[in-house]
């Protein structure tokens, strides 16, 4: 039957049958597309976070789905077959279009979820008082807050930015500097009458002191050691008191009149408002470290970060760095 045309007989399911389950597994066509364009296992690994040998799984894996080989592994690296070839630039350019469809999408008016990493203390003190303005301006804007310690990796954690304190810079990353940090002594009206402010840094060394002895080593502004040192006192009584891992949990000590704790303005500024907390002195410490906006520099163009960003420097009394 030379010359005929060959029919195919569809099953009842085909016209209904999803696109998707006709496509090879995606995380493979990502490994092959990747590694053929970088000219290697290894280097694809770099770029998609996992290892090597998940890559030449992945590889093996499309290949059995496709029925034939897509690369001649020899001793030397990697080198494409004739369907290989033919196949990349394919997979790049759908790749491609699927990233510019996903950033036309993002770059609409700023409406859906956005998901901001930050510290709870940070987040309790100056950012939640704070959010129902911008709800106010962006009622479109579902904020998603993800507090903890924890450094983000963009490349693995579905977050849009995160809000840093730190000297700076992060590699790889744009980082704004937008709120500055004031440190000065705090604690209940309970525990310090208001008649006796303000007190001298020498007088409190009569008082309970409260230490964070998570502050890192070159945070010395947020230690009594140093503020006893810098006063040019004897620092033998800053080694005594409660301690906390918890900048937030300390400052539920102050409120509670457990003793003075080293206040952090952004921290405190609720507990000042309400009068649950008192500045005590008139000495203050500006800290070395700054809060900064930090994410790839390509999430800022989302109109979710953008209005978040703009509305976070108005708030915090910031210019704006484009």
């Amino acid at each position: 039957m030379q010359g005929q045309a060959k029919i195919f007989l569809a099953s009842p399911h085909a016209a209904t049958t999803p696109m998707a389950r006709r496509l090879p597994p995606l995380n493979a066509l990502r490994a092959f597309e990747a590694a053929a364009r970088l000219g290697s296992f290894a280097a694809a690994a770099g770029e998609l976070r996992v290892t090597a040998s998940a890559v030449s799984q992945q590889v093996r894996r499309l290949e059995r789905y496709l029925g034939t080989r897509l690369f001649k592994r020899l001793p030397h690296g990697l080198v494409l077959t004739e369907i290989g070839r033919a196949y990349l630039p394919e997979l790049t350019t759908g790749f491609d279009r699927l990233a510019e469809a996903t950033l036309r999408l993002r770059s609409g008016p700023a409406a859906g979820l956005l998901t901001v990493a930050t510290l709870a203390s940070f987040a309790s003190g100056w950012l939640i008082p704070r959010l129902a303005k911008f709800r106010e301006r962006h009622p479109r804007v579902d904020v998603y807050l993800k507090t903890g310690r924890e450094l983000v990796d963009f490349r693995r954690e579905d977050v849009d930015l995160a809000i840093r304190f730190g000297p700076g810079e992060r590699s790889g990353l744009r980082s704004i500097r937008f709120l500055e940090e004031e440190v000065f002594p705090v604690a209940s009206p309970s525990l310090v009458p208001l008649a006796r402010l303000p007190l001298s840094v020498a007088e409190l060394r009569g008082w309970p002191l409260l230490h964070d002895v998570d502050a890192q080593p070159n945070q010395h502004w947020m230690g009594w050691h140093a503020w006893f040192e810098r006063a040019g006192l004897d620092t033998a009584e800053a080694l005594h008191g409660l301690q906390f891992t918890d900048s937030r949990v300390l400052l539920d000590a102050a409120v509670a009149g457990l003793g003075i704790a080293l206040g952090r303005a952004p921290h405190v500024e609720v507990e000042l408002a309400r009068g649950r907390l008192v500045r005590l002195t008139r000495e203050s410490w500006k800290a070395e470290w700054a809060y900064h906006l930090v994410a790839p520099a390509a999430n800022f163009t989302r109109p979710n970060v953008r209005a978040f960003v703009e509305w976070l420097m108005e708030e915090a009394g910031a210019p704006e760095t484009r």
